[in-house]
């Protein structure tokens, strides 16, 4: 039979009251009668319910990601950021909750005011995120895992997609590249303006085009039929494209068999770079800007600890990409 506060109370010789005051901390408690009521803790192997615990503490030891889980093959996409992030919560003692709702806001509003998590990581942020300024106005502990526009004063973990995709630009230019294309992710990420998809593609044909090479892009669904679609838009947009920069994990291994299949083979026909988890670029060994998925994950869940235990934190942690030399690019002929 699991022990109660009735039974700690009468161990310690007290009130049940005086009990759960000691735990909630919410009055004083002379220390004998404090110490006396530890000890019959102690003694019965009392173990408070987490409700008991959060009056005392305010805290469950629980925090969200709030990622709108995609369908389908997209979804592994998405799980190395949800495994990093589950053994990095553990690591530091806590549980994670998902929050995969597509309607991201209401799903965060009654976690919070429910008292379900303590903390929220805001995932997939779009440039203007309407979710973020819900964290701010629910002054909910909170780490943004993206870029948005308005960061309403939460402290944010990015990759530096800017860099990235100017990264790549200038590898193909350094290589005698000027027509090139860039492959993106889906068009429904671009329609609700997913921070960093934007800035990796705007980084990237900006630096192109200032270094005077003709550029043109086109989103993606990833699909084996969507890609050949993507494949033949850009090879028809920019005659004589020489290079291709690929910003899309689904579509990443079907690329190089597209262009095999129109006469076109990777490296001596056309160039193909990609911005991708270091795990998928060392399996495919492509040319790529590389980016430590996992290394996000656990940041982000280390800075809402932080937040959590009341540490100051940066207002923004920036993880830099690198540039990986692999099989898929060569120099302009």
């Amino acid at each position: 039979m699991a022990v109660t506060i009735a039974d700690v109370a009468r161990r310690a010789g007290v009130a049940r009251s005086t009990v759960s005051y000691v735990l909630s901390g919410a009055r004083s408690i002379s220390p004998e009668t404090k110490r006396r009521v530890e000890q019959a803790i102690e003694e019965l192997q009392f173990r408070p319910h987490v409700g008991a615990r959060s009056i005392r503490t305010r805290r469950n030891g629980v925090i969200a990601m709030a990622l709108p889980m995609v369908h389908g093959p997209d979804a592994q996409v998405q799980m190395p950021y949800v495994w990093a992030a589950l053994t990095a919560a553990q690591d530091a003692g806590l549980k994670l909750l998902m929050l995969t709702d597509d309607d991201g806001e209401a799903a965060i509003r009654d976690a919070v005011l429910g008292s379900l998590v303590d903390g929220v990581m805001l995932m997939e942020v779009q440039r203007h995120d309407p979710r973020v300024g819900l964290l701010g106005s629910l002054k909910c502990p909170a780490v943004i895992v993206g870029t948005p526009e308005e960061k309403a004063h939460l402290p944010c973990v990015d990759f530096d997609l800017g860099l990235a995709g100017r990264l790549c630009a200038e590898h193909l230019l350094e290589l005698g590249h000027t027509r090139v294309g860039y492959l993106g992710g889906a068009e429904e990420t671009f329609r609700r303006g997913v921070a960093y998809a934007i800035h990796a593609r705007d980084s990237a044909l900006y630096s192109l085009r200032a270094g005077r090479a003709e550029a043109s892009w086109t989103p993606c669904d990833g699909s084996p039929a969507d890609v050949d679609v993507a494949v033949d838009t850009l090879l028809s947009q920019t005659p004589g494209l020489s290079a291709l920069i690929v910003y899309n994990e689904r579509a990443l291994p079907l690329v190089i068999d597209c262009l095999s299949a129109r006469g076109l083979h990777a490296p001596e026909d056309i160039s193909v770079m990609a911005i991708c988890p270091e795990a998928q670029r060392s399996q495919l060994r492509f040319t790529a800007v590389s980016l430590p998925v996992e290394e996000l994950a656990r940041t982000a869940v280390r800075l809402l600890a932080g937040v959590l235990n009341g540490d100051p934190q940066p207002p923004a942690t920036i993880l830099a990409p690198a540039l990986k030399i692999g099989d898929t690019t060569a120099p302009r002929r």
